[in-house]
């Protein structure tokens, strides 16, 4: 069957298009003449042909029934040519033959059903894939997409505008994941090297300290701090020098002795003899003054050596790249150079102490871990400069990587994500691919018994019955002057033919054509002009089948119509789905109450209106509720067209409009209409005219005996104008008869 109807961009349907949604086994569709009904019954009809390109039908489910179409392009193909295809439907085939076929054909239907509802549950199954897929693609854009895109906007180029490009590009990555150990922070810091523009090479910070750290480290380590530096023990006031441990002083003392002078710098006597100036130079020897000038010399060493160390130590030589891309932490090196210098200050204090007290023994602090900690911050910083320089040198080749390295980061952060959406989605591959078997196979069997159909129907199909069932019904309905007949020139063919044997295809008028070309039609939707095909399901289109009939044989067509619409809805008919299009109102009124009511609560029915504004088609659905609904309507606009009115249909169109309106006053609604009239002369006419509808809308006139006086219709419809004028309603009366009153 037909699930929906789509119309765009032919004749008045325009690119924004209109479709008839959700199609159930009948559907009527109401439309005035030029609103587009047409259109829908063409493209039907002819899918493939060009100005129907943007038009499309979906099906409900994978099988695409024929679709037969009665419009007026069906009888210019048909009933005006000479030979008029024939219609294969069941011959005279025996009990048994028909039940074998009937049983093969309920077999088909059961199959068809099966088909249906495992169609239905494979499109159940996809769209809950189609659920799941874009549950994901929202989960993922929330979670991820926007936590990352920021830090890492570069790695998502060419799926940020999209959500669907992003989890295909985020499934693809999952399908080549590799478990790494990367942390966000080192993804970031590559991140922002290599993602923007192009990055530069960048110097490493070359600090050699290693030749003062060496000098400094030998004269914090020489022996001489911890000797006491003494005179000699040979000289005979050295043992008094020695014994008042006064090395130091007396050493100091020597400095203020004159030359040529024999005052003691000390007692300021002449008591300084040659002998007592030799004894203390061969005191303080030349062993003494070397240890001595020694001291002197490690001194200068270390001053020099150590304000060299600082110097070089000093960070504002460094290059600003190398310290951002080093991440060196200048505040922990300009520490630690404070302490160096502090504890260099220190150790030269030190070291001129000793030089006034050589005797004294000393110990100097070591600046040597402070350096070790400088050294260890550049060593680390170079190598973080070696890694940017590598990244540099490997720019596309590590910027890939990097990509790489972050989307493998993302899915193992998320990992519970991904693996629940894979493990759904092959379960539902899965049971997609199982009911896709179970859809084909039931195909399958489809074919097979439809060639059993066609096998079984070859044998008892024949042209014959349509060609009794058309010309009996043209008779029963008085048409006598024409019939149809198989052709005498052509297999399996008919021609419409006079009683004395002409071609009637040219005289007919289009009343006839199309009665004629109606029943034609009805006897296809039970078999096929295909012999192949007699047995197949099938669309019945019906586009305004009253067209050009009088009153009578409009209910013909309509009690026709609604014998279809009945076998349709029991499943008793080889038409699976019927639509009727019409704007003629009354056939739309008739052909909808089946069974004597119209059925507004039938979910196998639903009712759509196509309109036209400012030369757009429209289609407005109603779904099951009927929206040409007022009967009342109807019973004016057939007093409206009285003129070509039977006298009987008049009477009974007057009684119940009358009985509608004014069925408010109940039993005395009679006495009290009359009781308007002025005088009782015009009581009486108004009492005849009850009399005169209630006569003829409830029983038979009977022409041997009656002369029902045709006449009488144009004065009783004066007199029924007058019961509206009479009873204050004449607004009303003008209203439904269409008179413009001033």
């Amino acid at each position: 069957m037909i699930k929906n109807i789509n119309m765009c961009e032919c004749a008045t349907f325009d690119k924004d298009g209109a479709s008839i949604s959700d199609c159930k086994k009948i559907n009527f569709i109401y439309g005035a003449n030029g609103s587009g009904k047409t259109t829908i019954s063409n493209f039907l009809q002819s899918r493939t042909e060009n100005p129907y390109s943007r038009c499309s039908i979906d099906w409900c489910d994978a099988t695409c029934e024929d679709i037969i179409v009665y419009n007026r392009k069906f009888k210019e193909q048909n009933i005006r040519q000479t030979e008029i295809p024939g219609v294969f439907t069941m011959g005279q085939a025996t009990i048994e033959q028909q039940q074998e076929l009937e049983t093969l054909k309920a077999e088909r239907t059961n199959q068809v059903d099966e088909k249906s509802k495992t169609y239905q549950t494979l499109e159940k199954k996809k769209e809950e894939k189609v659920e799941r897929i874009k549950k994901f693609r929202l989960d993922l854009w929330s979670n991820v997409f926007q936590k990352y895109d920021k830090p890492f906007a570069e790695a998502f180029t060419g799926t940020r505008n999209s959500k669907d490009k992003f989890s295909t590009e985020a499934l693809n990555r999952f399908a080549m994941y590799d478990v790494n150990d990367d942390t966000y922070d080192s993804l970031l810091k590559r991140a922002q090297t290599l993602f923007g523009e192009r990055p530069n090479m960048c110097a490493e910070i070359n600090i050699s300290i290693d030749y003062f750290k060496e000098k400094i480290k030998n004269i914090e380590d020489n022996s001489l701090w911890s000797t006491s530096v003494v005179g000699s023990d040979d000289v005979p006031i050295g043992k008094l020098i020695r014994k008042m441990n006064s090395d130091d002083w007396v050493s100091s003392g020597t400095t203020f002795l004159s030359e040529g002078s024999n005052i003691c710098p000390f007692c300021q006597k002449p008591t300084i003899t040659d002998d007592f100036r030799k004894q203390l130079e061969d005191f303080f020897d030349t062993s003494y003054k070397e240890e001595k000038s020694k001291l002197n010399v490690l001194l200068e060493q270390y001053i020099e050596k150590s304000q060299a160390l600082i110097d070089t130590l000093n960070t504002d030589a460094l290059e600003k790249e190398s310290i951002e891309v080093g991440h060196l932490n200048l505040t922990s090196i300009d520490a630690e150079i404070r302490i160096i210098e502090q504890v260099s200050a220190n150790n030269i204090k030190t070291i001129k102490e000793k030089i006034n007290e050589p005797t004294k023994k000393v110990s100097l602090e070591s600046i040597d871990s402070n350096c070790d900690v400088i050294i260890k911050q550049i060593e680390s910083a170079n190598i973080e400069i070696q890694k940017h320089n590598k990244l540099v040198e490997d720019y596309e080749t590590e910027k890939k990587k990097l990509i790489g390295d972050i989307w493998n980061y993302i899915i193992r952060e998320n990992k519970q994500l991904f693996d629940d959406y894979s493990k759904e989605i092959k379960n539902l591959g899965s049971a997609i691919n199982g009911i896709t078997r179970k859809l084909e196979s039931l195909e399958e069997n489809i074919k097979t018994t439809e060639e059993k159909i066609l096998e079984k129907g070859r044998n008892i199909t024949s042209v014959q019955p349509p060609v009794d069932e058309i010309n009996r019904l043209l008779k029963a309905y008085g048409f006598t002057s024409f019939s149809i007949a198989p052709s005498n020139t052509k297999d399996n063919s008919y021609q419409i033919q006079r009683p004395d044997g002409s071609l009637a295809t040219n005289t007919l008028s289009e009343g006839e054509e199309t009665f004629i070309s109606f029943l034609y039609f009805m006897q296809i939707q039970k078999g096929s002009v295909d012999q192949e095909k007699v047995a197949n399901k099938k669309i019945i289109v019906l586009d305004d089948p009253i067209s050009s009939l009088d009153s009578t044989i409009l209910y013909i067509v309509s009690a026709m119509v609604k014998d279809l619409i009945r076998s349709v809805l029991a499943g008793n008919s080889d038409v699976s789905q019927v639509f009727i299009l019409t704007h003629n109102v009354f056939f739309h009124k008739e052909a909808s109450f089946v069974e004597g009511k119209q059925d507004n609560q039938n979910s196998n029915i639903n009712y759509w209106i196509v309109s036209k504004d400012r030369n757009i088609s429209g289609i407005t659905s109603y779904k099951m509720e009927n929206p040409i609904r007022t009967s009342y309507e109807l019973l004016w606009k057939e007093l409206r067209d009285s003129t070509t009115s039977s006298l009987v249909t008049v009477q009974n169109t007057m009684r119940r409009i009358i009985e509608n309106y004014f069925g408010m006053l109940g039993k005395n609604r009679d006495a009290y209409i009359e009781s308007q009239f002025d005088t009782a002369e015009e009581q009486m006419i108004c009492k005849s005219l009850f009399y005169w509808i209630n006569d003829g809308s409830h029983t038979i006139t009977d022409d041997l005996f009656i002369d029902p006086y045709t006449d009488s219709i144009e004065r009783y419809m004066e007199v029924f104008r007058k019961i509206f004028i009479k009873t204050g309603n004449e607004a009303h009366y003008n209203m439904m008869m269409g008179i413009i009153n001033d």
